[in-house]
C-alpha cells in the first residue's frame, strides 16, 4: 500500500463543518464505533444516529478542544480534521485527533482526551474500540499516541492540570497488535458492518421521503 493512498481516500478535509457533519452522518465513524458494544443492540445505534444533531459541546469537548493543540505540540504531530474512510469499505471512516507521516512513510495517529476530575491509566473500554476503529480505516497506522490531562478544578472555577503531572499531558503509545485492539476490533466490526447497511437504506429512504 502507498504512503500516500490515505490522502485518495479523505472524505471531506474538515474545513467546513457542516460538510463534515453530511459526510460523518453517511458513515460510521470512530465515535459510533466506540458506543457498539453489544450486537442485539443495533437498532439502538441506528436510531441514535439517525438522530443526530449539530452537536455543539459539553464541558468535555470545550476543554478537550482547549487542550489538543497543547497535547499534540507535546506529542510533535500535526492537528487533523479530515474525515478519511478506509481502504476497502466507504462506509467506514474517521478523523484522528492528529495525524503524522513518519520518513519511512507510515503513519502515527493521535487520540487526545480530557480527564476532568478523574485520574485514569490509559484508554477506557469504550476508547479502546475508538482506536481499534482507527487502525481499521488508516491501516498505513503502525500505532496510536494517546494523549491525555487530567483537570482539576481552580478556586476561580476554572479546568487546569492537577499538580504533579509538571504542565504535561500523559501519553500512552498503542499498536495495532494489542490485545485490547485486537479484542475490541473483532467485538465492533461485525456490529459496524451491520449497523452499516441498516443505515445506507434508512438514508436511501430517508432521501426518496423527502
Amino acid at each position: 500500500m502507498s504512503a500516500s493512498s490515505w490522502r485518495d481516500r479523505v472524505i471531506v478535509d474538515g474545513s467546513d463543518r457542516d460538510l463534515w457533519l453530511a459526510a460523518r452522518r453517511q458513515v460510521i465513524g470512530a465515535y459510533d464505533a466506540k458506543k457498539l458494544a453489544r450486537p442485539a443492540s443495533v437498532e439502538k445505534y441506528l436510531a441514535s444516529k439517525l438522530a443526530e444533531k449539530s452537536f455543539t459541546g459539553n464541558a468535555y469537548t470545550e476543554e478537550g478542544h482547549r487542550w489538543e493543540p497543547l497535547m499534540l505540540a507535546y506529542a510533535g504531530i500535526p492537528q487533523n480534521s479530515a474525515l478519511i474512510h478506509s481502504p476497502d469499505e466507504p462506509g467506514h471512516a474517521a478523523t484522528p485527533d492528529g495525524l503524522r507521516v513518519n520518513p519511512d512513510g507510515r503513519l502515527t495517529l493521535a487520540e487526545c482526551k480530557a480527564r476532568l476530575g478523574r485520574i485514569t491509566d490509559g484508554p477506557e473500554r469504550e476508547e479502546w474500540r475508538q482506536l481499534a476503529w482507527q487502525f481499521r480505516v488508516l491501516p498505513e497506522a503502525d500505532e496510536i499516541e494517546f494523549l491525555w490531562v487530567e483537570l482539576v478544578r481552580t478556586p476561580d472555577g476554572e479546568w487546569d492540570l492537577r499538580e504533579g503531572l509538571h504542565g504535561i499531558p500523559r501519553r500512552l503509545v498503542v499498536t495495532r497488535d494489542h490485545p485490547k485492539v485486537v479484542e475490541a476490533l473483532d467485538l465492533i466490526l461485525p456490529i459496524a458492518t451491520d449497523l452499516l447497511a441498516r443505515l445506507r437504506v434508512a438514508l436511501t429512504y430517508e432521501r426518496r421521503a423527502a
